[in-house]
C-alpha cells in the first residue's frame, strides 16, 4: 500500500506541474499578443513614414491645405492620412496610420535642400553697374554678377584688402533676379485675409492683449488664429505650436517672450533687444530687430511690401543680431516711388537665405546666399551703389544639411527641416 504521504507529495507534484504548464501557455499566449502588437505598431510606423516619403516626392495626390486618405501598396490593408499644410515659408507634411485603437502619426515641417541649383554666394542683377567690394570683403562660392564685372574700390577711408575679388567661379547674371515664389505670397494674403484657414481651425478676435500667457497647440489639432485690430505688445508669454498671431496694426516682441514654431503678421513688427526663439515673422511695412536678437533655425523674416506699405519698407538687423533660416524683402506690386530692402548691420549673422527684389545692405556676416537687384550702401558720408565694405558672403561655411524654403520657385524633393507634435 501507498503510504499517505505519498499520495501528498503526488497531489502537491502534479498541481506545480499544472502551475507551471498553465503559466507556460499563458506566457507563450501573451508573447504572441504581444508579438502581434509589436508587428501592428512597426507596420504602422513604416506605413506612416511611408505617408511623409510621398508628401515629400515630386507627388501629384494631394495639393497644399488638402487631405486625403489612401491606400499605400493598392491591397486594402495599408491605408493612412496623409495632409499638406503650408505653414509660412515651409510645409508642414502629417501622415497618421491606424489599425483599431492604435495610431501612428508622423508630423514634419518640410523645405527644400539646397542643391546645386542655387549653388551661388551672391546674385546681384545686371543693370548695367558694376561691383565695388572694399575692406574686407570677402566673396566665397559661385558668384553672379552684371557683366560689367567687379573691381577693387577705396571708400570710407578703406581699401579692398583681400587676395581675390571672388574666391569662386563668377558668371554673369540676369537683368532681373528670378521672381519670388507666389504661393507664398498668396498665403501670407490669405492668412491675413482669414481665408488660408479650414472650418474647422479656431479664430479668435482679440482687443489689445492676448487672452493667455501660455498657450501650446499641437500640429495634429486644428489651427489657433488669434487676430487683434489694435497693436499687440507681447511680454512673459510662452506660445508653441500651431498658433498663429495676427494683427493689423503692430506687433512688439520683449525678450522675456518664449516663442516656438508660430507664425507673427502684422504691418510692423518690432523685436526688442536680447529676445530668443524660433518663429517666422511677416510684415508688410518693416520688421525691426533691435541688438542681440537671436532667431534659431528655421526661422523666417519676411517682408511684403504693398500699397499701404511706406515708401521705404525695411527688414533691419541691428549689432550682434543672428538669424538661423530665411530673411527676405518682396514688393507684390512693383513700384518705382516705393522701396523695399534688407539691411544686415555690421557684426550681425545670417545663416540660410536672403532675396530682395529691390535693395540689399549687407555688412555684416552671410553664411550662404544673397540674391538681390541692387547693393547699397548708406554710410554717415555718402550713400553707395553697388559696393560692399566688410560684408563676408561665404557659401561654403553653411551647413551641408541646411534645408530652406523655395523662395523662387517649388521644384524638386522636399526634406525633413524639424520634426514637429
Amino acid at each position: 500500500m501507498l503510504k499517505a504521504n505519498s499520495l501528498f507529495y503526488t497531489v502537491v507534484i502534479s498541481i506545480i506541474l499544472a502551475i507551471i504548464t498553465a503559466s507556460l501557455i499563458l506566457f507563450a499566449y501573451y508573447s504572441r499578443i504581444e508579438f502581434q502588437s509589436y508587428e501592428i505598431i512597426r507596420k504602422l510606423n513604416l506605413n506612416a513614414e511611408s505617408g511623409i516619403n510621398l508628401l515629400l516626392s515630386r507627388q501629384e495626390i494631394i495639393a497644399a491645405g488638402e487631405e486625403k486618405t489612401i491606400d499605400l501598396f493598392k491591397n486594402g490593408d495599408d491605408s493612412v492620412h496623409i495632409k499638406r499644410n503650408n505653414w509660412g515659408a515651409f510645409e508642414i507634411a502629417l501622415a497618421k496610420a491606424t489599425s483599431g485603437k492604435k495610431e501612428v502619426s508622423r508630423i514634419a515641417l518640410t523645405g527644400y535642400p539646397c542643391t546645386a541649383k542655387e549653388s551661388y554666394s551672391l546674385y546681384l542683377a545686371d543693370h548695367d553697374q558694376l561691383l565695388a567690394v572694399c575692406g574686407a570683403t570677402l566673396i566665397r562660392g559661385t558668384a553672379y554678377l552684371p557683366k560689367a564685372g567687379i573691381k577693387r574700390a577705396y571708400i570710407e577711408g578703406q581699401n579692398f584688402t583681400g587676395n581675390n575679388l571672388v574666391e569662386g567661379i563668377i558668371r554673369q547674371s540676369n537683368k532681373q533676379i528670378p521672381e519670388f515664389n507666389k504661393s507664398i505670397i498668396t498665403n501670407m494674403k490669405q492668412l491675413l485675409e482669414g481665408t488660408a484657414l479650414s472650418e474647422n481651425d479656431s479664430v479668435l478676435e482679440l482687443e489689445n492683449r492676448l487672452p493667455f500667457d501660455s498657450l501650446t497647440n499641437s500640429f495634429a489639432d486644428k489651427t489657433i488664429m488669434l487676430v487683434s485690430k489694435a497693436a499687440l505688445k507681447l511680454r512673459n508669454i510662452y506660445y508653441s505650436g500651431n498658433i498663429i498671431l495676427v494683427s493689423t496694426k503692430k506687433i512688439t516682441i520683449s525678450a522675456s517672450c518664449q516663442l516656438q514654431n508660430i507664425l507673427v503678421l502684422a504691418p510692423k513688427i518690432f523685436i526688442e533687444k536680447d529676445f530668443k526663439g524660433q518663429v517666422q515673422l511677416f510684415a508688410s511695412d518693416s520688421l525691426i530687430l533691435q541688438k542681440n536678437v537671436r532667431l534659431d533655425y528655421p526661422s523666417v523674416a519676411g517682408l511684403f511690401s504693398n500699397n499701404n506699405s511706406s515708401k521705404f519698407s525695411v527688414i533691419q538687423l541691428d549689432e550682434n543680431d543672428s538669424v538661423s533660416g530665411a530673411v527676405f524683402a518682396c514688393q507684390q506690386k512693383q513700384d518705382i516711388a516705393k522701396v523695399s530692402g534688407v539691411l544686415i548691420a555690421q557684426k550681425s549673422f545670417v545663416q540660410g537665405q536672403i532675396y530682395s527684389d529691390g535693395y540689399a545692405d549687407i555688412r555684416g556676416t552671410v553664411y550662404g546666399s544673397v540674391m538681390c537687384n541692387t547693393i547699397m550702401l548708406n554710410t554717415t558720408s555718402s550713400v553707395y551703389q553697388n559696393h560692399l565694405l566688410n560684408a563676408v558672403i561665404d557659401l561654403t561655411k553653411r551647413s551641408k544639411y541646411y534645408a530652406g524654403s523655395a523662395l523662387t520657385e517649388e521644384a524638386g524633393f522636399k526634406t525633413i527641416v524639424k520634426w514637429l507634435n
